[in-house]
């Protein structure tokens, strides 16, 4: 089943143009596969009680306003979209970013295509720590649950621990042959998962710097990975693992596979083609949402792997996406197109664009239940209050 809701994309900087009175801002709505409708936003100046008002052709019904948000119908599809602008934009990086992970605690770490790999404040923008190790561009980081220790992982194959604290790296996992560009932390991290462009995923033990098991091996490029919750718990024997008893890992591969692994089985329940690269992924509730090259949104069946729905609305690859609440998740695409989504039917007609980025991709998101990160080529971090992004879905 597709989903034919246009994306509706209005002018990067538009919350602060429709301050002013007598300005306006463009808007569009394109449908996949047509040529877009180009259509604009101006304001006037209401003269009995001089506010601002915001002005629209028929194409657009006006729903409500506020200093950072704008939300509007398409009339012709019956898409309800909120714009929502950033709250701060961060700017840590000089060059592209290509990874950021945000802590419960507000501190935030980002690599970019200045093999840059910094800890930071979100609060103050400051940045708190260099950490200096990998050799080449850092594509992935993640802090763990503690929020005082980050994984990275890059193109020189390793992956790295740190302290958020002290910027040590006590912990270097080497075994893959090839680019790491994801990771995934089990529980509270005693053991992550990492998969490689050489076409293995590894179960790692943190404490003993050592591969424990290939879960996956011989697919060819591995892209992304998410971990779910299995019903099925298997027997565990080995000490050094904590929490993959229950646990599924998906992996996306450039070939277009989709792989799930019962990671305390050992055991592989299914595998499905979506016939695009798998660039990114992630499980909302028992729902695997991959995002294809093609631009398409696969969503799978965690338990069996079968299809749900795919959500086709642009051509743009997918680039990132993360785990947001309330059924909800984030997706970042090449055109700088950053938007929320629910895996609710009753919302299917609704969108929430993160706006911002003049076109630039997003390369990576990140969320710690009250702010999303949103990394963008322009080098720029952004950030966004999700209570602004929530009550859209209510």
């Amino acid at each position: 089943m597709s989903n034919l809701m246009p994306v509706v994309t209005i002018q990067y900087d538009w919350h602060e143009i429709l301050r002013l009175p007598n300005d306006e801002v463009w808007i569009s709505a394109k449908f996949l596969n047509t040529n877009s409708v180009h259509d604009k936003v101006w304001t006037t100046l209401n003269k009995p009680d001089k506010k601002i008002k915001i002005n629209l052709s028929e194409a657009y019904q006006f729903v409500s306003q506020s200093n950072l948000c704008l939300v509007l119908k398409h009339v012709e599809s019956g898409l309800k979209v909120a714009f929502v602008a950033a709250t701060k934009a961060h700017n840590v990086h000089k060059k592209a970013v290509l990874s950021v992970g945000l802590a419960e605690n507000a501190l935030a770490v980002s690599s970019c295509e200045e093999d840059k790999l910094l800890v930071w404040d979100t609060r103050t923008n400051e940045a708190l720590l260099d950490l200096d190790g990998h050799g080449g561009p850092i594509y992935k980081c993640r802090f763990f649950p503690s929020g005082i220790v980050v994984i990275s992982a890059g193109a020189d194959g390793s992956c790295r621990i740190w302290s958020a604290e002290s910027g040590i790296n006590p912990v270097t996992l080497q075994g893959h042959t090839m680019a790491v560009p994801d990771v995934c932390i089990v529980d509270k991290g005693r053991n992550v998962i990492s998969v490689s462009k050489d076409g293995f995923a590894k179960l790692w033990d943190i404490g003993e710097s050592k591969c424990l098991e290939n879960l996956t091996e011989g697919q060819g490029p591995i892209n992304c990975c998410a971990i779910g919750v299995s019903p099925e718990e298997a027997e565990v024997e080995n000490e050094r693992e904590i929490g993959t008893k229950n646990k599924i890992v998906v992996v996306g591969c450039e070939n277009g596979l989709v792989i799930a692994v019962h990671v305390g089985k050992r055991q592989e329940i299914y595998r499905k083609e979506v016939a695009s690269a798998c660039n990114a992924c992630t499980v909302v509730d028992q729902t695997i949402v991959m995002g294809c090259e093609d631009g398409r949104l696969v969503l799978l069946n965690l338990q069996d792997g079968a299809i749900i729905r795919e959500i086709h609305e642009s051509a743009s690859p997918v680039f990132s996406m993360v785990t947001l609440t309330n059924h909800l998740f984030v997706i970042g695409r090449q055109d700088g197109n950053c938007v929320v989504i629910s895996i609710k039917d009753e919302f299917a007609a609704v969108r929430v664009q993160l706006t911002g980025s003049d076109c630039d991709g997003i390369r990576d998101v990140a969320f710690n239940g009250k702010w999303i990160l949103a990394a963008c080529r322009d080098t720029y971090i952004r950030k966004y209050d999700f209570n602004q992004i929530s009550v859209h879905f209510k």
